[in-house]
């Protein structure tokens, strides 16, 4: 057996999605919810079905989409990729993710993982032998400290995740450039897990690749699914450059060999014009204004989330347990089904006042959870 794997614990995220389900609580604890799936997308899907592209793709996915990831990169950084040698279609960017990793890191080699971190992030590090280095993102606004990275040992991958989940923190181009040259000073690699970039609601995101020196020492990891509202279609995508690439396919192939044929073909079809992201940011920020106004009332205390669809909140105010206590007291009594905030630190003691809550649901789910927290925590 591998011993690693006897070290690492069940995911609390879905621990937290079974108690849900168990108590029939609303479930916040994950995104459930999603926007209506685009009509044309899910004709474009039987299209590929009904007309037997249902067999593998090459293993780095559909030419046709490929070209489209690449056309979207090169219109919003300017920066072009070869969509045949630098594009890579993978089985959602969790995958991504793990293909990444494990061709970037040897064994011992250090990964800066800003905390609080994507709860998956630690497991993968440590499934590739990489060693894990934390860095504090300071409160309120869960910044970076110029002082903290200098003091960071030597490390070969850099892991930034823009927009953040859990904070929905966005990255400003001072702090990319800042990580940037310190990723440069180390002769590391920036591993950009981009997953809701088209999510953001006040600031522009801004890609490490409008930064030319970070080009080539920059991996990025995204979803097509996210934004498209079909999470469970699983189409990701990594782009890096040629020599980096060329180590991240022989992972993907040997691991998932290609993602979804049909969905493939539909993301590749469908466009996702200007107007259809608008739409997308001013929903999910009706949502997010809507569930942090009743978390505000509530008595938690949070920073208002710029991106992504989860938001990190602060009971101490009104609770004197543990997250664990304070999350499976909402769950059995309030039946609201939260993330324990421990789930996103290795220092468990700068979590133990805090959850997540995921705005990611249908209005109806979201005021009637709002409704349950107000109504008072006894």
């Amino acid at each position: 057996m591998n011993t690693i794997l006897e070290k690492l614990e069940e995911s609390t995220i879905w621990k937290m999605v079974r108690l849900a389900f168990e108590n029939d609580a609303l479930n916040l604890a994950q995104n459930t919810y999603e926007l209506a799936t685009p009509t044309t997308l899910k004709d474009f899907a039987r299209e590929a079905i009904e007309g037997d592209f249902n067999g593998y793709t090459i293993t780095s996915g559909r030419e046709g989409l490929r070209k489209v990831v690449a056309g979207r990169i090169k219109r919003e950084t300017g920066v072009d990729f070869d969509p045949k040698k630098e594009v890579l279609i993978t089985y959602g960017a969790s995958e991504g993710l793990v293909a990444s990793m494990f061709s970037l890191i040897e064994s011992e080699n250090g990964v800066v993982i800003p905390e609080p971190f994507f709860e998956s992030y630690l497991p993968v590090v440590r499934l590739s032998r990489g060693k894990p280095i934390f860095l504090s993102l300071h409160e309120p606004k869960y910044s970076l400290h110029l002082t903290d990275l200098k003091k960071l040992p030597p490390y070969t991958v850099f892991i930034l995740n823009n927009p953040h989940n859990p904070t929905g923190k966005v990255f400003k181009k001072e702090e990319i450039e800042t990580i940037g040259n310190n990723v440069l000073e180390r002769d590391g690699y920036l591993l950009v897990d981009e997953t809701y970039k088209y999510i953001v609601y006040d600031d522009k995101y801004v890609s490490p690749l409008e930064i030319p020196d970070l080009v080539d020492k920059t991996v990025l990891v995204g979803s097509l699914s996210v934004p498209l509202s079909v999470a469970g279609w699983r189409i990701g995508y990594v782009v890096a450059k040629e020599p980096i690439m060329t180590s991240i396919k022989k992972v993907h192939e040997y691991n998932t060999i290609c993602a979804p044929t049909p969905f493939q073909w539909a993301c590749e079809n469908f466009e996702m014009t200007p107007n259809f992201i608008k739409k997308l940011q001013d929903t999910y920020r009706e949502k997010r204004d809507l569930f942090c106004r009743a978390l505000k009332k509530a008595g938690f205390k949070f920073t208002l989330p710029q991106g992504a669809y989860y938001v990190l909140a602060d009971f101490r105010q009104f609770w004197e347990g543990t997250d664990w206590g304070f999350a499976t007291f909402l769950v059995k009594n309030k039946k609201i089904a939260v993330v324990p905030g421990s789930a996103f630190y290795f220092n468990k003691k700068k979590a133990k006042n805090k959850v997540r809550f995921s705005f990611s649901q249908s209005n109806t789910i979201l005021t009637e959870a709002t409704n349950r927290l107000l109504s008072g925590i006894k």
